[in-house]
């Protein structure tokens, strides 16, 4: 009797079998599953593995449970989306507590755990049931987590899976163009920015490369994705800080397609150094905040440091009256310069950290110094009537044969244009600005001319009523002086005591006659 028990027991531990690899009924555990940092927790925790045991190759001695936990999965929005398991399995005419009768599954989204409609289909031949769950198609472009649950006959129980992470990406689509967008397209030297890749049309989903730049110049972080970040040179040399204007970099990107095979390109320029050419005048002040502060961000709690320098045209160091340790460069009274025409300003801004200060350096940019100017800025068109009870109106052609001639007085018509107007401003505006040197103003008239192109048969003499006398203006291009060796600005409107005097005429035309004032302003040497 002992023999045939313990024939009976080796017959049964060759017998048992779990899934797809042997095990042993007393070393069963509950599993402790290993999950991402941002998987969420499972809505019932994972059960332990299921086994079954031939008895004799004549029925199967089974502890329900999944045999093969889902694995993670990738799909693309459009494919179908199906996850695999396996589980135990058996169907008895009695005692039937090992067969599968369903799955349930269970989706995390938005925050929680929630019931999903999901599809099973149960391939089942004892001791094992292998399920294919379909997700369908009403998953949108996006991460998600889900959890399966399979169901046993006759008080057999629920077996819980691991909790499975299922990405869905968009549909492949061709990139038709794409454009590289700095955050920051001009930045100082150990300085950096951003530049994100725009796909046309933006559900593309075409990877993007980017090529790298010379490492003389700087560095990309990434060369894959559709963003990426340019970190400068930390330290230049002088030659790379003497470009006026900045030291341009190409950057490239090429966005590949997979549906129709091809590429496509893009690419920008980020411009290392931060200043740009200027232009001051002797003797006045001269102020000058870089553009590159734009959006200029530093580490938390960091108080940067600024330090200008200004150089002559040989790229020596002179010594100026200038405000130099603040973030914008200032000179009160700007000197002519001993070497040519310019001087060159530097920037360096020092940024302190917790890893030590960082210095981040500008270009050399050119500061070009000119001699004080007098400037026109403004001249009026005049526009002359005869007055009646102090209302304007058109002359006659009576008028012009009075034997003292006509007299019309000037008043200002909004929307009036003259030929190759400097101004041409419709109030009777005449406007000088100078920044030192003395002045002078004159002016001519042509000949009046109708709108026919007949000239006017006498010659008229324009009287401008100026702030301190009146000048006459024959309108027969003599030019005369209005002001001389002026030092100051001059703002002045003319009112109606400018006139226009027209002789005895005894061919005129009905319609409108013009001349051409022509302003000359003359700038003392």
């Amino acid at each position: 009797m002992k023999k045939i028990l313990l024939k009976l027991l080796v017959l049964l531990s060759l017998g048992m079998v779990s899934g797809t690899a042997l095990t042993s009924p007393g070393m069963a555990l509950n599993p402790q599953p290993v999950v991402a940092a941002d998987t969420p927790l499972p809505p019932n925790e994972q059960s332990r593995g299921g086994w079954a045991l031939s008895i004799l190759g004549l029925t199967w001695f089974i502890i329900n449970g999944i045999t093969s936990q889902p694995a993670d999965a990738n799909f693309v929005k459009g494919e179908p989306k199906k996850i695999s398991l396996a589980s135990t399995y058996d169907k008895k005419i009695i005692f039937n507590s090992n067969e599968v009768t369903g799955v349930q599954t269970r989706i995390y989204r938005n925050g929680t755990w929630q019931t999903y409609s999901a599809a099973p289909t149960i391939v089942a031949k004892a001791p094992t049931a292998n399920i294919s769950v379909d997700l369908g198609s009403g998953l949108d472009v996006g991460t998600y987590y889900f959890q399966f649950a399979v169901n046993y006959s006759g008080g057999g129980g629920t077996a819980y899976s691991r909790v499975v992470k299922v990405t869905i990406a968009a549909e492949p689509k061709d990139a038709t163009a794409i454009s590289l967008v700095p955050e920051r397209p001009t930045i100082f030297w150990g300085e950096s920015t951003n530049i994100t890749a725009q796909l046309q049309p933006t559900t593309s989903t075409s990877p993007v490369k980017w090529s790298p730049v010379s490492e003389d110049l700087g560095k990309l972080a990434v060369l894959d994705g559709l963003i990426t970040d340019f970190a400068s040179k930390i330290t230049p040399t002088d030659a790379q800080l003497r470009h006026d204007s900045g030291l341009p970099v190409d950057i490239t990107a090429t966005a590949t397609n997979t549906v129709q095979s091809g590429t496509v390109t893009g690419s920008t320029q980020i411009t290392i150094g931060g200043l740009k050419p200027k232009t001051a005048t002797a003797g006045l002040s001269f102020s000058y905040t870089p553009e590159a502060y734009t959006d200029l961000t530093f580490p938390e709690g960091a108080i940067p440091s600024y330090q200008w320098t200004v150089y002559d045209a040989n790229y020596a160091k002179v010594t100026t009256t200038a405000v130099l340790n603040n973030p914008s460069f200032s000179w009160a009274n700007v000197k002519q310069p001993t070497a040519g025409d310019h001087y060159y300003l530097q920037l360096n801004i020092t940024v302190p950290s917790s890893a030590g200060n960082a210095t981040w350096r500008s270009n050399y940019a050119p500061l070009t110094v000119i001699k004080p100017q007098a400037r026109l800025v403004a001249v009026p068109n005049l526009r002359f009537a005869k007055f009646v009870n102090g209302a304007a109106v058109a002359p006659t052609v009576r008028d012009f044969l009075q034997p003292t001639g006509l007299t019309l007085s000037y008043f200002p018509l909004a929307g009036q244009t003259g030929k190759n107007t400097f101004d041409g401003n419709n109030s009777g505006f005449l406007a000088v600005q100078t920044q030192g040197p003395k002045w002078s103003l004159s002016v001519s008239a042509s000949t009046f001319v109708h709108e026919t192109n007949v000239a006017l048969a006498t010659t008229p003499t324009l009287t401008l009523g100026l702030p301190s006398s009146n000048v006459s203006v024959p309108a027969n291009g003599t030019p005369v002086v209005l002001f001389t060796n002026q030092t100051g600005d001059l703002t002045y409107t003319f009112y109606n005591n400018t006139r226009l005097q027209i002789p005895k005429t005894g061919s005129i035309l009905a319609g409108r006659y013009q001349s051409q004032l022509t302003w000359t302003l003359t700038q003392a040497p």
